[in-house]
């Protein structure tokens, strides 16, 4: 497995099992940032033990780390109990979830950017497709998303329906 910031080389994936293999090497691997873009927090890669884990060690072990999640319906994992939903909830000061804004409801693509320097990006993700292309260390193409989603989490909000209710 390639790790950010040694090899830059675009990776072709096509499957839901390479996409998950690349999304936790990448997401292990971070030191500082996680930024995730999703229409609905894909269950089948983000929603397992393994991302947890390297999610919440990043935001143990570096204080001023930040993962930011863009979702675009978020209803399907509050209802199923989505690890990252747990995560934002118990660490409040690192795991923030999102909504885009009305102009970027549309948007079809997904993709995870660490480090301002790794990323993954599937240009189709509605109806589970998972051609993606995968690059370790890619300081162009992830700083052209990585301004993308700034953007849009300049104008989003906060989710709603991940908040934690206190009784």
């Amino acid at each position: 497995m390639q790790t950010p910031g040694e090899t830059n080389e675009d990776i072709v994936i096509d499957t839901v099992a390479e996409n998950r293999e690349h999304t936790l090497a990448l997401a292990g691997q971070a030191g500082a940032s996680i930024d995730l873009f999703t229409r609905d927090m894909d269950a089948a890669l983000y929603d397992n033990a393994e991302f947890e884990h390297c999610i919440f060690n990043l935001a143990r072990e570096h204080r001023a780390a930040a993962v930011r999640i863009l979702v675009q319906d978020s209803s399907t994992a509050v209802t199923q109990g989505h690890c990252l939903i747990r995560l934002a909830q118990r660490l409040t000061s690192s795991v923030f979830i999102h909504n885009p804004a009305r102009e970027h409801g549309d948007r079809i693509d997904s993709f995870m950017i660490v480090d301002s320097m790794g990323m993954i990006y599937r240009p189709r993700s509605g109806n589970r497709e998972y051609q993606a292309r995968v690059n370790y260390r890619a300081p162009y193409q992830a700083s052209e998303l990585q301004e993308l989603f700034d953007s849009m989490w300049e104008s989003s909000t906060a989710d709603s329906r991940v908040r934690r209710l206190y009784i």
